[in-house]
């Protein structure tokens, strides 16, 4: 059995359906004959109670288990059987997923948790979900049984440490339901946790889980030829390079084997395929081939699988934080986004902090905008940068527009200040830097609370913009479009239109407003994730925080074929047909 979630056509209910009577859900109106939605918690008869205080150990639950691993259901997964009964054998045959008169709180997190984590990209075949959302309310000891079996299965078959890569490698398959006991003494929070780590629910862990096969099968075979290094190669020129370069690119798909021609010129198919492979690596796409493309195109293979199983366990240890509307600054895209169910709404390029002064990774909420912001510079940054700009150049703070205030509050004249004298752990002043064209904040602040001091917001210095690599600022997130991202965020409220907003920005008056409708708002550090729009992306590891795991062994038979099951074999069934849509 392979350790990555294996899929397949095969899969079929009829079977099932006839010995559990899945056709006739226990608790189904009859008059009606509706189906409940699949989320939709399993009720009890009147008068009993769904979750019995405890739970108990079912009979003949090794026979249930044994009848179910015959069912065809299961053939298009990869179920530890062995591993599953074993397990039973060893608690007793406990129940963990049941009560006798309904499912426990891990049967009905699990039963409600399984539809999100398939609308997020789990690729597991309809009739498993039809299987699950159906499963009857235990009538007895037997069909207790049967219900057990299949949730268990279901779990044992869709959680990421049984079948991924990601598991530890002596802890796959079945021993993956070690884990329930620990979680269940936590109570709620204990499964959510664990369903968490098991079944995550966030759109981009499984676009980049369901990429990983694609990005094995090219170190499978040989990953691809290294590119010679070249000073600077432009279009239209001839270099020795380009034959390697058209060799590179044709392997992972930017240049069509169509468009593969003989020749050292630096011809218009291959720049346009240099331009996607740089868009999808951060560069700037203008096609001129310098150090940094070079550099990421000789990233090998074995190299790229290690990065994207490091940024999975990054989104599964993260994912649950994020919220179907939110703003996202990553710090290696140097962009920043807001998300509004999966799709990329507003988009701005982003400036983040300097190798030193590196941007903190956080979750908070933006509850306020705030229009021509003023600026108090930091204690250690005004003792240091403000300090040095100002002895470089003699009036710099005044032409900026900075007042300086004593320890009493006091304004001092810059001119009555010996600049020589002052730095670090000797600057007893504050510097406050009023709003206009000059200020360090730009037009619009974007505050949050956070531990760092940090925020969002504009800049003066526009032209960084233009820069490949944008790591230029103290630790805050600068953006390009801050006036924009300001009209965003406020476009549903109607005391703020487009218009009001320019108006305020033209009298320089520092005004707040008060988002009706607060962000959270998410500074993260991800180095490769499939895009929105289904693009493989790459990034440079800036901060040096990549601590690349070593290739699980044998990681190529890990792996299943890709596309393996047509889309509408992985597409949730639509148990609302027939109730009247």
């Amino acid at each position: 059995m392979t350790r990555w979630i294996k899929l397949s056509t095969s899969a079929a209910l009829l079977a099932l359906t006839v010995t559990m009577g899945l056709g006739q859900p226990a608790w189904a109106d009859r008059k009606g004959e509706n189906p409940p939605a699949p989320v939709t918690a399993p009720s009890a008869p009147a008068g009993t109670a769904t979750v019995a205080p405890a739970l108990l150990h079912i009979p003949n639950l090794d026979a249930a288990i044994t009848e179910l691993a015959k069912d065809p259901l299961f053939d298009g997964m990869t179920v530890d059987w062995s591993g599953l009964l074993n397990f039973y054998a060893e608690n007793g045959g406990l129940a963990l997923f049941t009560t006798p008169t309904g499912l426990s709180a891990l049967g009905q997190q699990f039963h409600d948790r399984l539809p999100v984590a398939a609308s997020a990209g789990l690729q597991v075949p309809s009739e498993i979900l039809t299987a699950v959302a159906n499963a009857p309310l235990p009538a007895s000891q037997d069909s207790q049984g049967r219900i057990e079996a299949l949730l268990a299965a279901a779990f044992v078959a869709t959680a990421v440490d049984a079948n991924t890569v990601l598991g530890d490698a002596d802890a796959h398959g079945a021993l993956v339901m070690n884990q329930i006991s620990a979680a269940q003494t936590k109570g709620d929070i204990g499964i959510k946790d664990l369903l968490d780590e098991q079944l995550p629910t966030y759109y981009r862990f499984w676009a980049l889980a369901n990429y990983l096969p694609k990005q094995v099968a090219y170190l499978e075979h040989g990953g691809w030829p290294q590119v010679p290094t070249v000073k600077k190669l432009e279009p239209g020129n001839t270099n020795p390079a380009v034959n390697a370069l058209r060799a590179r690119l044709s392997v992972t798909g930017e240049l069509a084997a169509a468009d593969v021609a003989s020749g050292d010129v630096y011809d218009p198919k291959l720049v346009a395929a240099i331009e996607l492979f740089q868009r999808n690596h951060g560069l700037n796409d203008d096609g001129v081939i310098g150090g940094r493309t070079i550099e990421e195109l000789n990233v090998s293979a074995e190299e790229r699988v290690r990065q994207i199983l490091l940024n999975l366990e990054r989104m599964r240890a993260d994912g649950s934080n994020f919220e179907d509307r939110h703003l996202i600054a990553n710090i290696p895209s140097q962009e920043v986004k807001i998300i509004e169910d999966g799709k990329v709404t507003f988009y701005t390029k982003a400036i983040f902090g300097k190798l030193e002064r590196k941007s903190p990774t956080l979750s908070s909420v933006i509850h306020t905008v705030k229009l021509n912001p003023d600026w108090t510079a930091p204690a250690k940054i005004a003792a240091i940068d403000e300090v040095k700009r100002e002895r470089n150049n003699p009036g710099f703070l005044e032409a900026k527009g900075f007042t300086i205030y004593d320890r009493s509050g006091n304004p001092v004249s810059p001119y009555a200040i010996d600049w020589h004298s002052v730095g670090p752990g000797n600057f007893p002043y504050t510097l406050r830097q009023a709003p206009g064209p000059e200020n360090a904040l730009g037009p619009v602040k974007f505050d949050f609370p956070n531990d760092h001091s940090v925020f969002i917001h504009g800049t003066p210095t526009v032209k960084l913009f233009d820069k490949q690599d944008r790591f230029f600022s103290s630790g805050c997130v600068r953006t390009q479009k801050p006036v924009d991202l300001a009209k965003f965020v406020l476009k549903d409220d109607p005391e703020w239109p487009a218009a009001r907003i320019d108006e305020v920005l033209k009298t320089a008056k520092t005004t707040l407003v008060k988002l009706k409708n607060p962000l959270p708002v998410h500074i993260t550090y991800v180095t490769a994730w499939v895009d929105e729009d289904g693009v493989m992306q790459f990034r440079k590891d800036a901060y040096s925080y990549d601590d690349l795991p070593k290739l699980p062994s044998n990681i190529t038979q890990q792996m299943v074929a890709v596309n393996l099951v047509p889309a509408a074999k992985l597409n949730p069934p639509d148990l609302n047909e027939g109730r009247g849509k």
